[in-house]
């Protein structure tokens, strides 16, 4: 089951964390905005990476 949630996350999660920073972005918000984009986007694929990992 972890091996399935960490590609569903790697599929959708990380591409949408991407696109909630890049809005934030051209919402005036630079900074905050390239940190949740960037933080987020390693954080879900560490927690991805982590799940397919721990199924094996």
């Amino acid at each position: 089951m972890g091996f399935l949630i960490g590609i569903l996350l790697i599929v959708f999660g990380a591409p949408l964390v991407g696109l909630m920073g890049h809005w934030l972005e051209n919402a005036g918000h630079e900074a905050a905005g390239k940190a949740i984009s960037v933080g987020g986007y390693v954080t879900v694929l560490g927690v991805a990476a982590w799940l397919i990992i721990g199924s094996f």
